[in-house]
């Protein structure tokens, strides 16, 4: 019993000695993202983490579903996206540790479905010719950060992110394949291509944080 005790207070000690980042994106409210991040110090210059967030609306959408002929039945679809993005930072100038100027490697794997989507079905003869269908979509994406972390005397930080990255597979799905026949219904409007054209994912943050645990590396 002694020996799980001691064991017990060793990990428990090790723990708070680490160094643990938990950040918001205050940026991402502005676009109805809401994101939590978690960040773990290796050392005063290389950390690990992984960021979660959430939005209930489509960037990429082309405004199809709000034009008259098909707000006649869907006024606007119900959207939610969910992105997981680990990440490795690289540490340039640390003073508090993991702070200051930074670059590193980020992957993403995001996640979104479109509920209630109408689109011209023209396999009906009746007037109008709507039907109905849930898209969803799964992406992965490898890409590049970079930013400035400032931590304030005591727990509280600021952060800044930029990051450019590439999709390297985005799939759609269609509850209804006759969606397809659709010229008007594009997939894209789905799936996070600039101009429809280009799989290219980009970053930008701006988190609030608290870090537990940890020290000067001074």
């Amino acid at each position: 019993m002694k020996k799980v005790l001691v064991i017990a207070l060793l990990i428990s000690g090790s723990t708070i000695k680490a160094q643990h980042d938990i950040s918001v994106d205050v940026f991402g409210f502005a676009f109805s993202k809401y994101g939590l991040g978690y960040e773990y110090a290796i050392n005063p210059n290389n950390s690990v983490g992984i960021n979660f967030n959430m939005s209930s609306k489509n960037m990429f959408d082309d405004g199809i579903s709000n034009t008259p002929e098909y707000a006649a039945i869907d006024e606007e679809y119900k959207y939610s996206e969910m992105n997981i993005v680990p990440e490795y930072k690289a540490f340039f100038t640390p003073n508090k540790g993991n702070d200051g100027v930074y670059m590193g490697l980020y992957g993403k794997i995001r996640t979104s479905k479109a509920s209630e989507n109408s689109f011209t079905d023209t396999n009906l003869t009746t007037f109008p010719q709507y039907a109905k269908t849930d898209v969803s979509t799964t992406g992965v994406a490898l890409g590049v950060i970079a930013g400035y972390k400032w931590q304030t005397s005591g727990a509280l930080f600021l952060e800044a992110t930029v990051g450019i990255g590439k999709f390297l597979m985005n799939n759609v799905k269609y509850s209804n394949d006759l969606a397809d026949d659709d010229q008007k219904f594009e997939e894209n409007d789905y799936i996070p291509y600039i101009g429809n054209v280009l799989a290219v994912d980009l970053r930008l943050a701006v988190k609030v944080g608290i870090r537990i645990g940890g020290g000067s590396s001074e």
